[in-house]
């Protein structure tokens, strides 16, 4: 999705040395399985792979992707602070292109201050792409043994959504398509001051959260479908969100509570937000 910006600088580095450090990238792939695939076809790889450049969070990040139908590399380079907490020093990046499935993964890893929170973050963030490439490498392995080839894209990345004094929110992304395009995301809230990971659970400390959410959340959808017929919701009167539901703080300092595409409404609505009252938010937090 960043292709244009991958075709403009491409050229300008197309004789660019393979840097010293791929080795030590290589050596320190996400599993022993990767490795040997890669230790495997370095060689061939060396010969016939290009180099490009992207640019990430608006400066220019090296990231070398490694030809071969499942890769890993590291970016080399180290981008600039995100929020006054935490650096993300490179992205580990994902990749699979084989019998029509088209897959890119690039997720960050982050450096804090706090180590405790580094390092859940990043065992969460590396959580979230493994799981998603040993799931697409499924994928390939099964259209492999029947035979089959498929015309299906997947995109995992990673932005910040928002940031204020008090917190910074980071989203993974997901993308898929194939017949049609879906969007899902996972959000990070992170709380600058005690640098620990916010959930609605820990905020408002008891389950009375849910019912009180719901309750304001149904509200708005009634309220937006009688302004706009063509705003429609699959939800009942019994409708609930769930205790983990993600959400993020905005920039004035708002809760703000979060659905994916086809979770509460159609596709066409893409990814669904509530802003909550404050005077809603203060009550649950008495």
């Amino acid at each position: 999705m960043k292709n244009d910006k991958i075709d403009k600088l491409k050229e300008n580095y197309n004789n660019i040395e393979i840097p010293k450090e791929l080795d030590d990238v290589i050596n320190d792939a996400f599993n022993e399985s990767e490795n040997k695939k890669l230790e495997n076809n370095k060689k061939d790889w060396r010969r016939n792979m290009k180099k490009w450049y992207a640019s990430a969070a608006a400066v220019g990040l090296i990231i070398v992707s490694v030809n071969a139908s499942s890769t890993f590399a590291k970016s080399l380079e180290n981008i600039p602070v995100i929020g006054n907490i935490i650096r993300v020093v490179n992205f580990n990046n994902y990749r699979i292109d084989k019998d029509g499935m088209d897959v890119s993964i690039s997720l960050p890893e982050v450096s804090s201050d706090s180590k405790d929170l580094e390092y859940k973050l990043n065992k969460e963030f590396e959580k979230e792409g493994k799981e998603a490439y040993k799931k697409y490498e499924a994928e390939v392995e099964k259209l492999e043994k029947e035979g089959k080839t498929t015309h299906k894209s997947a995109e995992m990345w990673s932005e910040t959504v928002a940031e204020n004094d008090k917190t910074l929110s980071v989203a993974i992304y997901n993308t898929e398509t194939e017949a049609s395009a879906s969007t899902s995301r996972k959000i990070y809230n992170i709380d600058k001051k005690d640098k620990t990971i916010l959930t609605l659970e820990g905020m408002f400390g008891n389950n009375d959260y849910v019912d009180v959410l719901s309750k304001n959340i149904l509200s708005q959808m009634k309220e937006r479908t009688k302004k706009d017929s063509n705003d429609v919701y699959f939800v009942d009167n019994t409708f609930k969100i769930k205790k983990d539901q993600p959400f993020y703080i905005n920039d004035k300092g708002e809760l703000v509570i979060c659905f994916d595409e086809y979770e509460v409404a159609p596709g066409s609505a893409g990814l669904v937000e509530f802003v909550i009252p404050s005077n809603v938010v203060s009550k649950l937090m008495k």
